[in-house]
């Protein structure tokens, strides 16, 4: 095949790009998103919204992206585990953090080592490393590792264009379990090792660690009973709003826990008692 049966079309006009050639099969392989109506400018990077076309305007519920507009959505990703909202994450705040989404004590231990030995030098505001392992939240865009998503930028801003084409290169539509007959993108963790396979970089050994720790850590947040993570659902965990949400309904399930066995041992009183 000559470049003359390719097509060519130029940026301008109402000319549509071409996004891939056969002559590259991995451009077919790996289509990129193009199905943006809400979101305007997707290839634009926004400061403190994480919008996508289901969400254009963020995280909504309980204004979460309102209340954070003065924190880019890589700091609003963080704001869950600054517990005192001092700016400064400690690996307590980290651990205890991860304890509220429900890992166990095993897990929450090996993510506060990965974390803030990790990443706790690139956030200060010296050579001098933190003997604490602190982490500032103002310098989180400086511990941005490379093969990562692309859904940030150097800065913390958020890419619509990055996120979605995780979805359209690596991801599928799939078809709602609630019998609806709606389809919703999402990714299994299979094709979550297919992101990471797919955006490392080469000999960037840390960036390819810190890339499987994330998504496995995304996928053991979000547990999703058929195997597939939400595009909606990735996206809360991408700027944190996800996280109040699963402490909400697992402190809300603990409590009814806790009623459910008062009243048991209540019960069993009274019987008690009447024998």
């Amino acid at each position: 095949m000559s470049s003359n049966d390719i097509s060519y079309l130029a940026d301008g006009g109402d000319a549509t790009p071409v996004t891939s050639i056969p002559t590259v099969p991995v451009t077919e392989q790996r289509p990129v998103w193009t199905e943006h109506n809400n979101v305007k400018e997707a290839g634009m990077a926004r400061a403190n919204v994480a919008c996508t076309e289901q969400s254009p305007e963020g995280s909504t519920y309980g204004n979460f992206t309102k209340d954070r507009a003065h924190q880019t959505v890589l700091q609003q990703h963080l704001d869950f585990f600054d517990l005192n909202h001092d700016n400064i994450i400690t690996p307590l705040e980290t651990f205890i953090g991860f304890r509220r989404l429900g890992w166990n004590i095993v897990l929450a231990m090996m993510a506060v080592s990965i974390i803030h030995i990790g990443f706790s030098y690139g956030t200060q505001n010296s050579w001098v490393p933190d003997p604490l392992f602190r982490i500032l939240t103002e310098n989180i865009h400086k511990a941005k590792h490379g093969s990562d998503s692309t859904t940030f930028d150097n800065e913390g801003r958020w890419k619509a264009q990055g996120f979605e084409d995780l979805f359209a290169k690596y991801g599928q539509k799939y078809e709602s379990k609630d019998g609806s007959g709606e389809t919703q993108w999402g990714l299994t963790f299979t094709q979550a090792l297919g992101v990471i396979n797919g955006q490392r970089v080469a000999f960037d050994f840390f960036g390819i660690f810190a890339s499987l720790f994330e998504w496995f850590a995304v996928y053991l947040t979000l547990w999703p009973e058929d195997g597939v993570m939400k595009m909606e659902d990735i996206r809360g965990v991408f700027d944190g709003s996800i996280f109040y949400t699963i402490a909400d309904r697992r402190n809300a399930n603990l409590q009814g826990r806790s009623k459910l066995k008062m009243w048991k041992k209540g019960r069993a009183a009274a019987r008690a008692k009447h024998n």
